[in-house]
């Protein structure tokens, strides 16, 4: 006699948000500040295909020192220790400007999974892979300024919360001259660079593990039965999304498997059992529902690109020796587990385990 339990998710997805952007970076001594209209691109993190922001502007202008100092020549990159913006390029294709650019076409961004390079100051004789140079001529007013154009390229699964601001920042060395003798400097303009995108705001859900199956238990007793595990700790249900979320399960039989046409309200129709899920406990003694409301899980699986996994546990308390009459089918309930996003500020988020 096969007792059998079933599980359906119901998965809800809406809403999008917006997230803001600029750039701007300075040193002491070489002065560079750098500004970009606002770019706007809607980004779907379950798209399995990559997201391309081209002819992303971004301007350069020099500004001279109290003491006439002025940059000469600067090699940067762009950086950020927000691990959801791993995997992120943005790659310079080309420069308007009256100096010199060198190290177009290729990626110089850099994030928490990747070591970024080392400028050295003074610098060398060309620019250290991954960076970009520019070098400036002339000292007039039209010298000071030059024009990037970025690609950029989102990758799918990329683990951002649907309200969140993606912060960037130049890290960069620079010869000088003017005031004096010629300096060298390297430093950083933390939160140059934001990129404003709209994230949608989702949700996925999935049932992971073995089947929440107890086997063949009319040749057990009750006492044999509650040492039945057929999870074996391994059975879940992942989530992925862009922001906070709720949770509801419900049992379809109130925690009692019953065969076809049986009435699991009938002793000798059912098999009770009991589950544990978000840290509460079910059994026919208290069916009702458990919901909670989850903080942000981000998006992939568990632990190294975001997602949440929440494991389920059952166990059988009576077997099919005890009383309970063999019937023709399989036992089974049915779990119902409804997973519903919610606005990034939705009040009684708790960690859900």
């Amino acid at each position: 006699m096969m007792k059998r339990l079933f599980l359906i998710l119901s998965v809800l997805v809406a809403g999008a948000l917006l997230l803001p952007s600029k750039a701007e970076a300075q040193v002491r001594r070489c002065l560079v500040v750098a500004t970009s209209a606002a770019g706007v691109a809607n980004y779907d993190p379950f798209n399995p295909s990559a997201l391309s922001i081209n002819a992303v502007q971004i301007t350069f202008n020099r500004l001279n020192g109290p003491g006439g100092e002025k940059p000469a020549a600067i090699d940067f990159y762009i950086h950020s220790n927000n691990p959801a913006t791993n995997g992120i390029q943005l790659i310079p294709t080309s420069v308007v400007g009256a100096g010199n650019a060198s190290g177009l076409n290729q990626n110089i961004f850099y994030g928490t999974n990747v070591a970024p390079p080392v400028i050295p100051v003074p610098l060398g004789g060309s620019p250290v892979p991954g960076t970009m140079r520019y070098e400036f001529t002339g000292n007039n007013a039209a010298s000071d300024v030059f024009v990037v154009t970025f690609n950029i390229t989102l990758p799918p699964n990329l683990s951002l919360i649907s309200s969140q601001s993606l912060n960037f920042d130049i890290e960069y060395g620079c010869n000088g001259t003017g005031g004096g003798p010629p300096f060298s400097e390297r430093s950083a303009a933390p939160d140059a660079y934001t990129l404003q995108i709209h994230v949608s705001s989702g949700l996925q859900g999935s049932y992971i593990g073995p089947a929440l199956n107890f086997g063949e238990v009319g040749d057990k007793t009750d006492a044999q039965a509650v040492l039945i595990d057929p999870t074996a700790g391994l059975s879940k249900i992942r989530v992925a999304s862009t922001g906070p979320y709720t949770i509801e399960m419900t049992s379809q039989n109130g925690y009692r498997m019953t065969f076809p046409a049986g009435n699991p309200a009938t002793e000798n129709q059912n098999l009770r059992y009991q589950l544990t899920f978000l840290g509460n406990t079910r059994n026919p003694s208290n069916t009702a529902a458990i919901t909670k409301t989850c903080m942000f899980a981000g998006i992939g699986a568990p632990p190294l690109t975001g997602g949440r996994d929440h494991p389920i546990g059952v166990q059988l308390l009576e077997g099919g020796l005890d009383g309970t009459p063999e019937m023709p089918g399989a036992y089974q309930d049915i779990l119902t587990i409804t997973l519903t996003p919610l606005a990034a500020g939705a009040p009684g988020q708790v960690s859900c385990p």
